[in-house]
């Protein structure tokens, strides 16, 4: 029974997202005749899916430039491979951990033993993620003024979603511009709410929170800083961050060229898609998983229209989501067998080198 216990805790995230992907998958599978399915499904254009795919791609070597841009600025030497490599690391634990909870940490440990000092790594990762923030939230303002009178016309659930996660990013964005001007208020700020949270009784240890604000607080000070005095380069970082973001966001559209569908523009489904994107963000699953795909359907069924809102959903979540935690797996799985090759060989080397001064 203890060992049942054990397993579970350990691979929970791994559990509850395979548990969600059956749900979601049987729920499609109900609401679409499987002949159809496959129809669609073998009419599928694969030169799109090679798009998307490279849209991938494109992502990846864009978000690798920016850490690499960042990265300079203390270590003129270091190489975009490396970049890459944290870009991949980052990738693959965010979709596998609740709430995107796993990059980061994990990222910062890779520059450690790469010998950057963590505070220098911290600034790196906290001023791409304000970077990433503050375009996210831009681009979905625009997106639902664009599309607001068509959200308001929409299903009190989808309102909702829509709602909740544009009030999740804005707030970061305003607390990241709060963070800017006086740190002070921002620190005072999030304690209120620490208080407040603990009088509803949704947390209990109030002084854990004050230390993780504090710690949150000196960290995004030095970020921001730090973009203080490399304004012109943070301008040309967020200009790219922004041609990322919809980079990725064009996923989609892609998908639904490969479907064979017509009559929706580019621009409309890229700036769907910034509407979709910040309704799953505060979905607290691994890749939110079961949020992602109810807000696909919920947004871009009438796109779609039924079966292919079915088949897009699937490739879809393949690309944004399986491709990357396959890809992902596997690469940091080779890297982390050459390394340890690597490492046997210098041991070997040194034990070597080791018997021949003895003689």
């Amino acid at each position: 029974m203890d060992q049942v216990k054990a397993f579970v805790k350990k691979y929970f995230n791994f559990i509850f997202m395979a548990a969600l992907i059956i749900i979601t998958f049987s729920i499609i599978a109900g609401q679409v005749k499987g002949q159809d399915f496959l129809k669609t499904l073998g009419h599928t254009d694969g030169r799109f899916i090679a798009a998307a795919l490279g849209c991938i791609g494109i992502y990846w070597l864009l978000e690798a430039w920016m850490i690499l841009k960042l990265l300079r600025r203390d270590h003129r030497d270091e190489r975009f491979s490396f970049a890459l490599v944290i870009t991949l690391i980052g990738q693959y634990y965010n979709l596998v951990t609740p709430g995107a909870s796993g990059g980061q940490p994990l990222q910062l440990l890779e520059m450690n033993r790469r010998g950057y000092a963590m505070g220098t790594g911290t600034a790196v990762l906290v001023q791409k993620y304000a970077l990433y923030q503050i375009s996210v939230t831009l681009l979905a303002l625009v997106a639902v003024a664009i599309h607001f009178q068509s959200i308001a016309a929409s299903l009190l659930v989808t309102r909702t979603l829509i709602g909740v996660g544009l009030f999740v990013n804005v707030l970061g964005v305003v607390l990241v511009i709060i963070m800017a001007f006086s740190p002070k208020w921002a620190e005072k700020i999030m304690t209120a709410a620490v208080n407040f949270l603990a009088v509803i009784h949704l947390i209990k240890d109030k002084e854990k929170y004050y230390q993780k604000i504090a710690r949150f607080v000196d960290e995004y000070t030095v970020a921001i800083d730090d973009i203080r005095k490399h304004w012109k380069e943070t301008g040309q970082l967020l200009m790219v961050s922004f041609v990322q973001i919809i980079v990725y966001y064009s996923v989609n559209y892609w998908v639904y060229k490969a479907l064979g569908l017509h009559g929706t523009s580019a621009f409309t489904i890229i700036s769907l898609h910034a509407v979709l994107y910040v309704a799953m963000a505060f979905v607290p699953t691994p890749g939110a998983s079961g949020g992602a795909e109810a807000a696909f359907a919920l947004i871009f069924g009438p796109v779609y229209g039924t079966v292919g809102a079915s088949v897009g959903l699937i490739l879809w979540r393949l690309i944004t989501f399986y491709f990357i935690i396959a890809f992902g797996g596997l690469f940091l799985s080779v890297r982390s067998l050459w390394l340890g090759n690597r490492d046997l060989k210098k041991k070997r080397t040194r034990y070597v080198v080791g018997k021949e001064t003895d003689r």
